[in-house]
């Protein structure tokens, strides 16, 4: 009995962790004709194509006709992860360039505020070495 329970816990750890694998997989189900998820199959038949892996119609053998190679799948997921990829490519390049304006912006500010201290200190200066003559009668 323990052998058994050991083994069909076993079993049953595989299978969650399976199914948590698929979960977090960001692949939308591919459905057949039917409307129904289309189970993934890999071709047996001593072929050209043997190994390669498809999407069948779930109702087999009476099928609804439709067939789809599983790494055509694959590429259209991956192109539009790409597409997805490029728009937030370019908002962030846009959200940086209107940084870099908003930080020149500051930058001149700061350097205005700088020179104007400057400035007076160059006045003030002048006039401690220059002396109060001119306040004073």
């Amino acid at each position: 009995f323990l052998h058994v329970y050991g083994v069909t816990k076993f079993w049953w750890f595989c299978v969650c962790i399976r199914s948590k694998i698929r979960s977090r997989s960001s692949v939308p189900p591919v459905k057949c004709y039917h409307d129904d998820v289309a189970p993934i199959r890999t071709v047996r038949v001593n072929c050209p194509t043997q190994g390669r892996r498809f999407y069948g119609c779930s109702h087999y053998p009476r099928t609804c006709g439709f067939f789809k190679w599983a790494d055509e799948v694959d590429n259209d997921v991956l192109k539009g992860k790409v597409k997805k990829l490029k728009q937030s490519t370019t908002e962030l390049e846009n959200q940086v360039a209107e940084l870099a304006i908003e930080n020149s912006e500051k930058f001149h500010a700061m350097e205005t505020v700088k020179a104007d201290k400057k400035l007076c200190i160059m006045l003030f200066m002048s006039w401690v070495v220059g002396g109060c003559d001119g306040l004073v009668e």
